[in-house]
């Protein structure tokens, strides 16, 4: 009887401990490994889409008979639109150069040949970030030597690199060159252009 009412003692006096606030071993909170978020990835390896854009650029016209060639730097502004198909890329776009490459002439007269426009088609190939490309189109140009003006107009064919720098932003480096045929403004020589072209387009 003795132990019976000594253990029922002892557990009251522990129960009452427990309730009294008394030191309570909590069971240790799990430790998680922290998950590394990925990190976002560009879409580089898709061309579809619109862009605008601009570039400096510097030509010359090696015309036969002239002094001084026409040469000099300019500036352009261009736009276009380009389709995809697995990793061929091709597109149409138009470009807008509105400065002029200035010389003389075999008599010693001011020549120049400026303001040229160009619809043009490419085909380029994705690369992930880079587009090598190729280029062919038509150009309008104004020419001028000595006092008698002329229409040039003729083919261009040109070779380019574009990368993207992310979604949006792509930079360009392309050379150029247009043919205009034999002028009679400027003695019946060929005119041609040759330029090369660093650029930049916004994507959309």
């Amino acid at each position: 009887m003795k132990n019976i009412l000594l253990s029922a003692a002892v557990l009251t006096a522990t129960g009452a401990a427990a309730q009294a606030g008394g030191p309570v071993q909590a069971a240790p909170e799990p430790v998680l490994a922290p998950v590394e978020q990925p990190a976002p990835q560009l879409s580089f390896g898709n061309w579809q889409g619109g862009y605008v854009g601009a570039n400096l650029n510097w030509g010359k016209n090696p015309i036969s008979g002239f002094v001084d060639d026409p040469s000099g730097a300019s500036g352009a502004l261009r736009g276009g639109y380009d389709w995809q198909a697995g990793r061929t890329v091709y597109g149409l776009g138009a470009e807008y150069d509105f400065g002029k490459l200035k010389g003389s002439n075999g008599a010693g007269a001011a020549a120049e040949v400026g303001k040229a426009g160009t619809v043009y088609g490419r085909l380029g190939y994705d690369a992930g970030p880079w587009l090598p490309y190729a280029l062919a189109g038509y150009t309008w140009a104004d020419g001028q030597s000595g006092a008698t003006s002329a229409n040039l107009d003729g083919y261009t064919l040109g070779l380019g690199v574009e990368r993207k720098f992310n979604d949006r932003l792509s930079g360009y480096a392309e050379y150029n060159y247009s043919d205009f045929g034999k002028v009679a403004a400027f003695g019946g020589s060929k005119v041609e252009t040759q330029k090369v072209k660093l650029g930049v387009n916004l994507r959309f």
